[in-house]
């Protein structure tokens, strides 16, 4: 589904004389996928994108702007206009990018009844301070731009895609949000880019967890980990090592859970990854 989305304007603006470029890449994404968008033009250029009820930042670059967008797992299939604004000027430049639904497999767990469905009133309000917790952190929008790059977090086999449909202990849960790697206790567990641990702490679904945000509302998560290396407010370079794999949490073997958030939207950390370090998926 790499294709790309190619419109070519021409503008009289004196500010903005010659030619310039919407480039959408790719132009077709699963729910649950990302997109580039990118203007092209002979100077940098800031300005925002307007997508799917979101305003999203064009950072500036030597000759021109992007911005990343995203789409929750739960996205409905169709086609969702894109609006660019640029800075200091009254052009509007528009576009459209297209969601189809992807078929995802099934994996079937099995759990202690307690983990896939706590009664007791204790956890029920522990799982929803922690909802409470996450849902703010991810809400937030420090400022940053795109990763040049987005690295695997460990290099180990891949367990679980994102977006299986999980069913466990034969009642169907929501679909997996991340990455399962079948990585040993122990393995050293690395940051996909630079930012600041935005939390680190023992959570009850994922146990231990540290979170990394990136800037412009891009955040990922490393979860059941068996240690900790790092501390909130910590800044990260890609590659650092952050803690150690472990099964904490629900988990029912050692294992690392690496999840992404873009604007609080459940995104695949492999389309991610494919799209910024410009491999074709």
């Amino acid at each position: 589904m790499k294709t790309v989305f190619l419109l070519l304007f021409h503008l009289c603006l004196p500010l903005l004389a010659g030619a310039g470029e919407l480039v959408i890449e790719p132009a077709v994404i699963a729910a649950g996928e990302v997109a580039l968008i990118r203007w092209s033009d002979q100077g940098a250029m800031a300005g925002t994108v307007e997508f799917n009820g979101r305003v999203f930042t064009l950072d500036k670059t030597d000759h021109g702007g992007r911005a990343l967008l995203g789409t929750d797992l739960d996205t409905a299939p169709g086609i969702y206009p894109i609006r660019v604004r640029l800075a200091g000027s009254d052009l509007l430049v528009k576009g459209h990018l297209r969601v189809v639904l992807a078929q995802r497999p099934e994996e079937r767990l099995t759990l202690p009844d307690a983990m896939v469905s706590p009664k007791d009133p204790a956890i029920l309000k522990r799982i929803e301070r922690e909802q409470v917790l996450l849902k703010s952190i991810f809400a937030q929008q420090s400022a940053g731009a795109v990763p040049g790059s987005f690295r695997l977090p460990v290099s180990d086999p891949i367990g679980s895609l994102f977006g299986m449909r999980r069913i466990l202990n034969g009642q169907p849960r929501s679909p997996h949000a991340g990455i399962d790697f079948r990585s040993p206790r122990g393995a050293p567990v690395k940051a996909s880019a630079a930012g600041v641990v935005a939390y680190v702490g023992d959570l009850y679904y994922t146990g231990l967890t540290a979170v990394v945000d990136h800037g412009g509302g891009l955040f990922t998560l490393y979860c059941h980990l068996g240690q900790l290396d790092c501390v909130a407010g910590q800044v990260l370079q890609p590659d650092e090592i952050l803690g150690r794999v472990g099964s904490t949490g629900r988990s029912t073997g050692a294992h690392l859970h690496w999840g992404v958030k873009l604007r609080g939207d459940r995104i695949d950390p492999l389309a991610l990854a494919a799209l910024l370090n410009g491999k074709k998926s």
